[in-house]
């Protein structure tokens, strides 16, 4: 019993730095600066869960188990940390949520004997994992595919860690056809190709939309952009405006659905949409005075093309046809 207490403190602390991390943070601003700082202590806690297991398989100690199953459940709950972060949520719930779950499995994993506490934990991993795939899904960033890689790869390995339960209570957790495809060294491979696929998506969203060779067409008024751009990201930085341009889009499909999301700001089908998405961002990111200032018209700047209105002027009646 004083065993397990003593794994279960070591594992509490264990997933309390993890957030330590990044909770002291969640006051800067930026929805971006958050969403890369919880996708990277995601991936940190996927790679230190596979370490742990390898020091598991070679000494066989509880301490090592009950870590890595910790680290494990981690890394998709701080993957959808990340992700609610990066839709406009507040991560402080979330990340507190992950901790909890990180909870439930050291509890487990220190009191329930294999194969019972494997099952548990796999279960528990889908749980997360589901809901990434479900958050991606809905957000929305140029260029998609990064939200969709980490769509698909969240939705297959939850799949996978359901067939990985099902398979182990049907079949056996020793027969041949869980060590074929569903045992440590599958479930390690297949742990590590979602890591993999899910890091260069984070790094894509990292990178930020590409701009364009023609110009966006919208029709004018529609356009809502960060302007004087060159000028902005010398005062703020290149990761500040980004961040900005993010945020600027998660508020405006607020306001609208149907909102599209262009190279550096957003069109959107709303009346005074400067102003209601300037008192937004206000209220809601902190965005000061001389950055609500910088959100203009479209129109206005040479990266969004507007329809051209016909000009062309009525031909008289003694006007010759050609």
């Amino acid at each position: 019993m004083e065993l397990s207490l003593g794994i279960l403190a070591v594992s509490v602390a264990v997933a309390a730095a993890v957030l330590f991390a990044a909770l002291p943070r969640i006051g800067t601003p930026g929805a971006m600066t958050l969403f890369l700082r919880y996708a990277a202590v995601s991936g940190v806690a996927a790679v230190g869960s596979s370490a742990m297991y390898f020091m598991y398989t070679a000494a066989d100690g509880i301490i090592a188990l009950v870590l890595g199953d910790v680290a494990m459940v981690l890394a998709p709950a701080l993957l959808l940390v990340a992700l609610k972060v990066l839709a406009g949520q507040r991560a402080r719930r979330w990340a507190l949520a992950s901790l909890v779950l990180a909870l439930i499995t050291a509890i487990v994993t220190a009191t329930v004997p294999l194969p019972a506490s494997l099952a548990v934990k796999v279960l528990l991993i889908t749980v997360p994992c589901t809901a990434c795939a479900l958050a991606a899904a809905r957000i929305r960033l140029e260029p998609r595919w990064p939200m969709r890689v980490i769509l698909v790869a969240n939705a297959a390995y939850a799949v996978y860690s359901a067939a990985r339960v099902v398979v182990g209570f049907a079949a056996g957790w020793e027969s041949s056809l869980y060590d074929l495809g569903f045992s440590f060294g599958p479930a390690t491979f297949a742990g590590s190709a979602a890591i993999v696929a899910i890091g260069v998506a984070v790094v894509r969203v990292r990178l930020g939309p590409r701009t364009p060779e023609l110009p966006l067409t919208c029709p004018a008024g529609r356009a809502v952009v960060v302007g004087d751009w060159a000028l902005a990201s010398a005062a703020y930085g290149q990761e500040r405006m980004r961040a900005m341009v993010a945020e600027l889009q998660s508020t405006a499909r607020t306001f609208d659905e149907t909102a599209r999301d262009l190279p550096r700001g957003v069109e959107i089908t709303m009346p005074d949409a400067i102003a209601r998405l300037g008192d937004s961002l206000r209220d809601v990111y902190g965005w000061k005075p001389d950055e609500v200032a910088l959100l203009v018209d479209g129109a206005a700047t040479a990266a969004i093309h507007t329809h051209p209105q016909r000009t062309g002027r009525r031909r008289g009646r003694g006007s010759a046809r050609t």
